[in-house]
């Protein structure tokens, strides 16, 4: 049974790994247009970020809800900087660029939940262990 110092600790990470998650929204959708060429470059490595970081957190609390966690606050800021405001301004737009950081990112969240294997359900967290198989 979790102690109730260990459960606010884990809250607390949690709330750390969502913060983490509207910082990268914020910060990727005013850079993500950066392009070498026609490359673009930091739509790319923005995407890339995002699966490290999203599977880091995941990994670090061995939980797929910990890869949602950061990654859901990014789609929310992702969607609320995409959309069209009644002054006509939007912040990602409908370039190359932006699909790329979109759907990259959304591609990379994706991965990084689907990669992460949770080492015991968080509906189990307080019944017993199953016997071994001999």
């Amino acid at each position: 049974m979790p102690t109730p110092e260990s459960a606010f600790l884990v809250g607390i990470a949690y709330g750390v790994l969502a913060v983490l998650g509207v910082l990268l929204g914020v910060i990727g959708s005013f850079e993500f247009s950066w392009q070498a060429g026609s490359v673009p470059v930091a739509a790319i490595a923005l995407s890339v970020l995002n699966l490290a970081v999203f599977r880091a957190a995941g990994w670090a609390m061995e939980s797929r809800l910990g890869a949602v966690v950061p990654a859901a606050p990014w789609m929310i800021i992702l969607v609320v900087l995409s959309s069209r405001r009644p002054e006509g301004d939007l912040v990602v737009t409908g370039t190359a660029p932006g699909y790329v950081y979109m759907f990259g990112g959304a591609a990379a969240a994706l991965v990084a939940i689907v990669w992460t294997r949770s080492s015991r359900s968080w509906l189990l967290n307080g019944a017993p262990q199953p016997p071994g198989i001999r």
